[in-house]
């Protein structure tokens, strides 16, 4: 039986858009083997993914035993979707042949710092996974045939989410968005106040609901959020104690009618869940290749000279205005979202 050991260690986005390789191998070869080694942090959320015939969590100084589990394994080969020098290492040393991608960050780089000199965008980065598995399959891969990121939710994670949002007063009827306030880097975060006027501008009683999702961490920016709100405020119910566990978190996302966040891990997993997304960009921009790709995701930015300003987000705006987040107008997105949840005709 061929086999294909995909490594991407992080981060939860990455790891979820890589999937479009093992989605790409079992297309072409649906009697393949397909492993995917990560970070055992990140494991959990492939737990389920239909394409895939195990997952290999690499835990804490796990790199000679992953790499000796690989060679034990002997793969057809070893497609490398994180190229740095530990994924490396192990692929080096798994004695299978091997197929890298280039994460090509240099473009991403030149796109912030003389982009007048940035070649064209290379498009998202799930075409480029899935074009280093198509490689190693000993075949090319056109742009619209690429297969779409997806995710599984297991039986287990699916009960527990039922049972907890009837507990929660989830009624059958009402309608549930994801709220995902939080992001890495500060600059791509919405103010806590326009993501509250927001939710008010979409809150209609009993007929829809907002979830908040965060990590534990994120709770102080929950907090904000709610702090804000006036007519939604009763509407929304928090689960950052449970996104940690990211079976509970896909399977949570799973039972929404559509997400709202920022550029996250998040965001990728309920895309990949088939849950229609509604995203706001601000500092990072649709040419790095990380922009939502489904016909029912929709993008909100604003279209201002000095994006991007960097490569990854950052903490402060290097102008002091943030006029890329803060100028996005919280009627234009809760018009969008009512839209989306069947709370008001569909524009014409």
């Amino acid at each position: 039986m061929a086999g294909y050991l995909l490594l991407r260690f992080s981060s939860l986005g990455d790891v979820i858009l890589a999937t479009a390789a093992a989605r790409l191998i079992k297309e072409r070869r649906p009697a393949a083997r397909v492993v995917f080694a990560t970070k055992a942090a990140f494991a959990p959320i492939l737990s389920a993914q239909p394409d895939l015939d195990d997952v290999w969590p690499l835990e804490p100084g796990g790199l000679l035993a992953l790499a000796a589990r690989a060679r034990a394994e002997r793969f057809d080969a070893v497609v490398d979707l994180h190229a740095n020098p530990r994924s490396r290492l192990v692929s080096a040393l798994s004695g299978s042949p091997v197929r890298r991608w280039s994460s090509q960050g240099w473009r991403r780089r030149l796109r912030v710092w003389a982009p007048f000199l940035a070649p064209a965008g290379s498009g998202p980065v799930s075409l480029r996974y899935a074009r280093a598995a198509a490689a190693a399959l000993g075949g090319g891969l056109a742009a619209d045939q690429a297969p779409a990121p997806r995710l599984g939710v297991d039986a287990e994670a699916a009960a527990w989410a039922g049972d907890w949002l009837a507990g929660q007063g989830l009624r059958p009827g009402q309608k549930l968005l994801a709220v995902a306030p939080g992001a890495a880097w500060a600059n791509k975060r919405w103010g806590a106040e326009h993501l509250a006027q927001c939710l008010d501008l979409v809150s209609e009683f009993d007929r829809v609901r907002f979830l908040l999702i965060g990590s534990a961490a994120e709770a102080a920016l929950l907090d904000r959020v709610q702090g804000y709100q006036r007519k939604s405020r009763g509407l929304s119910l928090r689960s950052e104690g449970e996104t940690g566990d990211l079976r509970r978190l896909a399977a949570l996302l799973a039972r929404c009618d559509a997400y709202l966040g920022m550029d996250s891990g998040p965001l990728h997993a309920a895309e990949a869940l088939g849950v229609p997304v509604t995203a706001l960009f601000g500092p990072t921009v649709r040419d790095f290749g990380f922009f939502p790709q489904a016909a029912s995701s929709r993008v909100f930015e604003r279209p201002l000279a000095c994006r991007p300003c960097s490569v990854h987000g950052e903490d402060r705006c290097p102008l002091r205005h943030h006029d890329c987040m803060g100028a996005i107008e919280p009627f234009t997105v809760a018009q969008h979202l009512r839209r989306v949840l069947g709370l008001e005709p569909a524009a014409a």
